[in-house]
């Protein structure tokens, strides 16, 4: 007759055969369920830091044109200043300064 899981184990120790010896006849066969749980795990985690930071570094272009912190204002996506006659240009990311108001006509920011 086969033990089952939760009978006493027939070794004598007075514990159930699950937690005595079904993990010694088992012969680490239950050692890979966890270490590849842990190896998904650990790919789960790379994957959410990698998109946490491809947010932060997402390139804030908007119909060829990319936000220079430096100078304030939108480039096309070349580097080259826009011409003036160019459409109205979107707000950069982020809060407005204090005292400011975004301008889409002239791409920065005013005095309120």
């Amino acid at each position: 007759m086969k033990v089952g899981r939760n009978d006493p184990c027939p070794c004598g120790s007075r514990r159930k055969y699950k937690v005595c010896c079904e993990r010694k006849g088992s012969d680490g066969k239950g050692d890979w369920s966890k270490t590849g749980m842990m190896a998904v795990g650990v790919a789960l985690l790379l994957g959410l830091a990698g998109f946490v930071v491809s947010l932060f570094n997402a390139d804030t272009s908007t119909d060829g044109m990319v936000w220079s912190a430096e100078h304030g204002h939108y480039h096309a996506a070349d580097g080259s200043e826009l011409e003036a006659t160019s459409a109205p240009r979107p707000q950069p990311p982020g809060p407005a300064p204090a005292g400011k108001v975004w301008s889409p006509e002239h791409g920065h920011w005013h005095d309120e």
